[in-house]
């Protein structure tokens, strides 16, 4: 709960008793003071309910801001006119000898508010010398503070702003129940496992990487010796069209050219029997790879 004071003229000294008078606390609706800050009077007669009557004047807010409690006089009636909770002053010797004597210019009611500034009870009047508007008997700069750290704690939390106290500690209250709750085990895995399956992968996807350059080199070993037995290439090239076949593409450009080529007119002294390319078998850690990502090891193998 917090708490801020306005301040209000008092009246001036005149012939007439000043012991009793009916003077405005707080405005109905919404009202603002000189910081900018504001609050909203929404319902009177609660506040005027929730008010515990009489409630002391005293001088400076000493009662809310020290250890002393000497009153100047007491507000000791409520009710609502001129649009303002208005409230009966009744001044003992020492104030009213402070305002004859004209020691105290204003008067400044106290009030409590919750923190969406809706204003709850008023609980004192304090004589006062204050500028007019924003007499806090909890200073400007802690309840400023203070106000902006809740919205930061708010808009952390995902919610507006302007957010309660209730609002926040729900959205608190939520976060803990969900962090204190296992996780589902559907949803995540423990870190470890995760991190010897991403091991595993990566090992299969470099195995399976190194098994289909075997394949290209093989089918790029069997592609040059076929066209050399054809005499469609002289053996002296053969490492020049080994490296335009380096790529997919490149096989595929050779295999087009072969396709169309003539063969070569003389003898080049070319190999009736070129080398095969071996096939090899996979091992049995291979297989297992394999069989993790839910591949048949047998359809590998026949492409080898």
């Amino acid at each position: 709960m917090n708490k801020t004071c306005l301040c209000h003229q008092l009246p001036q000294p005149n012939s007439e008793d000043t012991s009793e008078l009916w003077l405005p606390l707080i405005p109905l609706g919404y009202f603002a003071g000189r910081d900018g800050r504001a609050w909203n009077n929404s319902n009177a007669q609660m506040v005027i309910d929730s008010s515990e009557l009489p409630f002391i004047i005293d001088a400076d807010h000493n009662s809310e801001l020290t250890n002393d409690t000497a009153a100047s006089g007491w507000v000791t009636q409520l009710k609502i006119e001129n649009n303002h909770i208005m409230g009966l002053f009744e001044f003992n010797d020492k104030g009213q000898k402070a305002i004859n004597n004209k020691h105290y210019k204003f008067y400044s009611p106290a009030f409590n508010f919750r923190e969406d500034g809706e204003v709850t009870k008023l609980v004192s009047v304090g004589l006062t010398n204050k500028p007019n508007l924003n007499v806090p008997a909890l200073n400007k700069e802690q309840s400023t503070y203070k106000e902006k750290n809740v919205k930061k704690i708010a808009e952390k939390l995902g919610l507006n702003a302007t957010a309660n106290t209730d609002e926040i500690c729900t959205a608190i209250n939520a976060l803990q129940t969900k962090a204190s709750q296992m996780p589902d085990l559907n949803a995540f895995v423990p870190r470890a496992t995760y991190e010897q399956t991403e091991t595993a992968l990566n090992t299969a996807n470099a195995k399976l990487a190194q098994i289909e350059k075997d394949k290209h080199n093989q089918a790029v070993e069997l592609a040059l010796n076929s066209a050399i037995k054809a005499k469609k290439i002289a053996p002296a090239d053969k490492d020049y069209y080994q490296t335009q076949c380096a790529t997919e593409d490149g096989l595929k450009a050779f295999n087009a050219f072969i396709e169309k080529k003539a063969p070569l007119i003389g003898d080049v002294a070319l190999p009736d029997n070129p080398p095969q390319a071996e096939k090899r078998a996979l091992n049995s850690e291979e297989q297992n790879i394999y069989a993790q990502l839910g591949i048949n090891h047998k359809d590998i193998q026949e492409k080898l």
